[in-house]
């Protein structure tokens, strides 16, 4: 074998074994059979949740608090964009506060593609030196016209732009010092439930003609002075803005909110709802026409709302539940994926939490994910009627996963969203429809 050859086979070898460790095989081994779901059902069977024995009065207060920066930012959304131009409407968190006996809830939706992790760690970090401790509810509108620079990873650098550990802090500090402005001024209140039919304005666009979600519904707080709150979610993705604007924007939940704040003189905040598998539909318009249409017929639906009996007094029921996942597995053919290892240095290990908040029937959960409203209405709305549960389930709730959508979508379809935007691999559709049907049920 001469010199050459040797060397060949060699550099083979090696780069063989570099490519052996950076990439493995999907793993497909049945859901129940692998030990982090295990680990997963004796973490909900030995669940104990923070709850209050009597239903006692709810006091409530809202208010938002502008979060665009003084400075061009790139923009996250689609795909980086080095820096935003103009300011078409400005970005809000915004913040409703719920105290019943001195058990205060803060949910909060920010103007952004999802509630960023770091902006969430910074306020944990805060409220975790109050004598008594909040529970925070978060979510995001899932614009993808508002800034990135808040994922301080190699590739949320790359993707969301440079992370600015100053706007993060700045953020943080706004939303905390609104709290802090609303508690001071919280009025006895009552608490509804409402939804409304909105099928015409989403879509599945995963695959036409499959099942989707199409209510628009929330939360209607109305305080002793008569002033009103909706909270409002819906399934349908904030992407009515081309990818080549430059332009900040809330999108059409931003046009929602300000429409049904100039009709009826109420605050508004929007949830990203179940829009793992949903797009916008049923509007012929396009760019900001779009999002100014679907803001103002959409916040017609919630005017026109069905709404349940009021409550003043309110049974909490509250839980951080710390989800366990297996390995990564962001694909790279449908059979491949790059190693844990790999992803964990690139992105961050995968970690997140259902939030379960639960007012007298209504029930609150926050994913960690673009969930899938097919999902929902396959395996989760049946079992919520039977438990006699209004049950509202939101995106976005301070970590990310990536996107969790019906199981069979994963080995039959070649979309981003089951391949390059699926980090956890198959049977995550069960999984997190188990673990949203066991809460249900306790």
């Amino acid at each position: 074998m001469n010199v050459w050859v040797k060397r060949s086979l060699i550099t083979i070898t090696i780069l063989g074994g570099i490519l052996f460790s950076l990439i493995g095989p999907i793993d497909r081994t049945p859901l129940h059979d692998q030990s982090f779901y295990q680990d997963m059902r004796s973490q909900l069977d030995s669940l104990q949740f923070e709850k209050s024995e009597v239903k006692t009065a709810l006091h409530a207060g809202w208010n938002k608090v502008a979060i665009t920066p003084d400075h061009s930012m790139a923009m996250a959304g689609y795909r980086m964009r080095e820096g935003f131009e103009t300011v078409h409407d400005s970005l809000y968190a915004r913040i409703i506060v719920l105290n019943t006996a001195g058990n205060p809830c803060y949910l909060i939706s920010v103007d952004l593609l999802l509630f960023p992790p770091t902006l969430k760690q910074k306020l944990i970090e805060h409220f975790n030196k109050k004598e008594i401790q909040p529970f925070l509810y978060l979510s995001a509108t899932h614009t993808h016209n508002g800034i990135g620079c808040w994922h301080d990873s190699i590739v949320g650098n790359v993707v969301l732009g440079n992370y600015d550990e100053d706007w993060v802090a700045e953020t943080a500090k706004k939303i905390i010092n609104a709290i802090e402005l609303i508690e001071g001024k919280l009025q006895p209140s009552s608490l509804a439930y409402w939804e409304t039919d909105a099928h015409e304005y989403a879509e599945n666009r995963l695959k036409p003609g499959a099942p989707h979600d199409g209510l628009l519904r929330g939360l209607k707080l109305t305080r002793t002075d008569s002033t009103t709150a909706h909270l409002i979610s819906f399934s349908a993705h904030a992407t009515s803005i081309s990818k080549k604007s430059k332009s900040l924007s809330g999108d059409y939940p931003a046009a929602v909110v300000d429409s049904l704040m100039k009709s009826t003189n109420s605050f508004g905040m929007f949830m990203a709802g179940m829009v793992g598998s949903h797009r916008l539909a049923g509007i012929d318009a396009g760019e900001f026409d779009l999002v100014a249409k679907a803001g103002h017929v959409l916040s017609e639906k919630v005017r026109s709302a069905s709404v349940s009996s009021k409550a003043d007094s309110i049974k909490l029921i509250r839980a951080h539940i710390p989800i366990q996942f297996g390995p990564s597995q962001l694909r790279i053919t449908k059979d491949w994926k790059l190693r844990d290892w790999v992803f964990s240095w690139l992105v961050n290990p995968l970690q997140g939490e259902l939030t379960y908040l639960q007012l007298n029937d209504i029930i609150l959960i926050g994913t960690p994910c673009d969930f899938s409203g097919e999902i929902f209405v396959r395996h989760i709305a049946e079992v919520a009627v039977q438990q006699n549960k209004k049950l509202i389930i939101t995106s976005f709730n301070g970590d990310y996963v990536g996107y969790i959508t019906e199981d069979e979508h994963y080995e039959t379809l070649q979309k981003e969203e089951v391949m390059a935007l699926n980090w956890v691999g198959p049977y995550y559709g069960s999984y997190f429809t188990e673990m949203v049907n066991t809460l249900l049920k306790r």
